[in-house]
C-alpha cells in the first residue's frame, strides 16, 4: 500500500539501493573516530586508576602518620620535652614500606598560642621519592598535628571512677 502512494523513489533511495556495502573509505573515516573515541576512554580509565592509587597511597600514609603520632602522644612528657630541647627537635625517622615517616617535636607552633605545659608533635609522612628535585626529596606528603599535654594522663583519670 505504501508503494501505490509514492510510485516514484527519491534520487537518493535510488543510490542507496543501488548500493551493496560500504566503501573503503567509508570504513577508513569510521576506524578513525572510533580509535579516536577509544584513546579518550583509555585515557580516562587510565588516569582512574593512577588517581584511586595515589587515594589508597595518601589514605595509607594518613593512618601511618596517625598512629606514629598516637605511639608518640603515650610517651612520658619529659622524655618529650628531652626530645623537644635537642635541636632540630626530631626524632628518629621510620620506615613502613614505601613510606617515611618524620616526627618533630616543638614547645611553639604558628597557629596556638605559646603554653610551657603543651608541646606539639608534627607527623609527616612521605612517598614516591623524585630524584629529579634531589636527593632526599619526595613528591606527596601528608602532615598530622597534635598537642601533648604536661600531667594530661593524671588529670583526666579523675572523672571516672571505677
Amino acid at each position: 500500500m505504501k508503494f501505490a502512494l509514492n510510485p516514484k523513489k527519491s534520487p537518493l533511495r535510488h543510490t542507496i539501493a543501488r548500493e551493496d556495502g560500504l566503501t573503503l573509505l567509508e570504513v577508513a573515516l569510521a576506524l578513525v573516530i572510533l580509535s579516536i573515541v577509544s584513546l579518550y576512554f583509555l585515557s580516562y580509565f587510565t588516569n582512574s586508576t593512577t588517581q584511586s592509587k595515589l587515594t589508597n597511597q595518601r589514605l595509607s600514609a594518613t593512618h601511618l602518620a596517625n598512629a606514629r603520632l598516637h605511639e608518640i602522644q603515650d610517651m612520658e612528657f619529659t622524655v618529650l620535652q628531652t626530645w623537644a630541647n635537642r635541636p632540630p627537635g626530631a626524632l628518629p625517622n621510620a620506615t613502613k614500606d614505601i613510606y617515611l615517616l618524620t616526627t618533630e617535636i616543638s614547645d611553639r607552633n604558628s597557629k596556638y598560642a605559646s603554653n610551657p605545659d603543651i608541646l606539639y608533635i608534627t607527623v609527616t609522612a612521605y612517598w614516591q621519592p623524585d630524584p629529579s628535585q634531589g636527593a632526599g626529596k619526595y613528591r606527596h606528603k601528608v602532615s598530622i598535628t597534635g598537642a601533648v599535654k604536661k600531667n594530661y594522663a593524671a588529670a583526666s583519670t579523675g572523672g571516672i571512677t571505677p
